[in-house]
């Protein structure tokens, strides 16, 4: 099973830390070691780390020859075998591994974000809520402000480094700014719910956007996690695309830091062309050492293919590893316009390894997941360990719901109408123009494959 990144950007994991949220900040990796204590035999967790990096490891020929075991956890001990250029590479307990793999999550359903770029605005905004969750029982919707937790205003707690305290807490009362201006208080507790990977599906027409011709239907997918334990959700929104007759497609992948590659590629299969059927989408490229585990994984189009001619992808800071292999690979057999903001930059992939090795999924202690290989794309390429750029820069426009208004759908439906992209919306003049960026904390995810 093929699993790519899974990290909403630069979202703190509602699995592992009973909260799912987005900020536009910068990434703090938090490797989860929270059975560290827990283990009677280290030595042994560490003999085995040590194994699989030097067999697997992608840059086994640069890392340290040896490394001590002495007054090291088992967190400590993985960590110092990597290089310094590695920031993807991470472990979890077996715990937080398999509520992953089941999408439980226990949390509000928050995926908020400042946004601070271009509209240099340090207020906290609901960029989606996750369905079943409480929030969205509640009927908070993106674009929602978060004003106040407990009766404290948001920027307080951020300037006084309390917000994470705040929002941790089971039970909270929340202040929000709705669209229309007005305020609304409600008090939640965090609730297990199952998540869902497809988040939202719309399709547009000339009703949403006077410009397109009055036979043009786009059809709409906010796509959030290639899960495959999720697979019948995507897989049956893009046939019901299909049945629809769209003449277009905006995959939005704002949110999405991966997971399964198997279904990555499953899905182009649906996207790509007819020239495409067949062809190589992504190649799992390994060091010189290992290239006898190089595979690659071909497009097989179905009858419920789209036949579409361009893909639009909508892309931000979170948006990594699966998500950048569409946006790459797809790129060799088709037009792609990527429009928003600069991916994360995760051209690259884990091996999972379960610690003990012949236990079952759900007793084992830990799960390591170091880089092994580079996802390439049928032209060689799989450079954008910086991220990759769009084809038109835009700003995540949290001022509006995800509809024709919101500016990176409203942009793609002009393209589509027009050929041509619409400039920026002005700035807001906001109370929060000045502030403190959220510094959050990151459960780290990433692209792997079970050993």
């Amino acid at each position: 099973m093929k699993r790519l990144f899974k990290s909403s950007l630069l979202v703190l994991s509602a699995v592992l830390l009973a909260l799912s949220f987005t900020v536009s900040s910068c990434f703090i990796f938090d490797s989860d070691s929270s059975k560290d204590e827990m283990d009677k035999d280290s030595t042994a967790v560490k003999t085995f780390v040590e194994q699989v990096m030097k067999q697997y490891y992608y840059w086994a020929d640069q890392m340290p020859s040896s490394v001590s075991m002495k007054n090291k956890s088992v967190n400590d001990y993985f960590t110092s075998w990597l290089v310094a250029k590695d920031r993807w590479s991470w472990m979890m307990s077996g715990q937080s591994y398999n509520a992953m793999e089941t999408g439980i999550a226990t949390s509000y359903g928050f995926h908020i974000i400042q946004p601070i770029d271009y509209f240099n605005d340090y207020g906290v905004y609901i960029a989606y809520v996750d369905k079943n969750s409480p929030l969205a029982k509640a009927g908070v919707t993106r674009g929602w402000q978060l004003t106040k937790m407990n009766g404290t205003d948001v920027a307080t707690l951020i300037k006084n480094d309390q917000f994470y305290d705040e929002i941790y807490k089971a039970s909270n009362s929340f202040t929000f700014k709705k669209l229309d201006g007005t305020s609304v208080d409600m008090n939640l507790n965090q609730t297990s719910y199952q998540s869902n990977s497809v988040a939202l599906t719309k399709i547009f027409t000339s009703a949403d956007c006077d410009k397109l011709s009055k036979s043009a239907k786009i059809g709409y997918i906010l796509y959030t996690s290639f899960n495959n334990n999720m697979k019948n959700e995507i897989i049956s929104t893009l046939t019901q695309m299909k049945s629809e007759g769209i003449t277009d497609l905006i995959l939005d992948l704002r949110y999405n830091g991966g997971g399964d590659l198997d279904i990555c590629a499953e899905i182009a299969g649906y996207l790509a062309p007819a020239s495409a059927d067949g062809k190589v989408f992504v190649t799992l490229a390994h060091n010189l050492a290992n290239k006898k585990e190089d595979k690659s994984y071909n497009i097989k189009r179905t009858g419920n293919s789209l036949n579409l001619s361009r893909l639009f992808i909508l892309t931000g800071k979170g948006t990594a590893s699966a998500s950048e292999s569409m946006v790459n690979c797809l790129s060799s057999h088709m037009d792609v316009q990527n429009v928003g903001g600069q991916t994360y930059g995760k051209p690259n992939g884990m091996y999972v390894f379960l610690y003990p090795q012949k236990a079952k999924a759900k007793d084992v202690d830990y799960a390591f997941l170091p880089i092994c290989f580079y996802c390439v794309n049928a032209d060689g390429k799989a450079d954008y360990d910086n991220g990759i750029a769009p084809k038109n820069k835009r700003y995540d426009d949290l001022y509006h719901d995800f509809g024709g208004e919101e500016d990176l759908i409203k942009a793609c439906l002009t393209y589509i109408a027009t050929g041509t992209y619409p400039e920026l919306p002005p700035t807001k003049a906001t109370k929060a123009s000045s502030g403190k960026e959220l510094r959050q904390k990151e459960s780290f995810k990433g692209a792997y494959i079970k050993k």
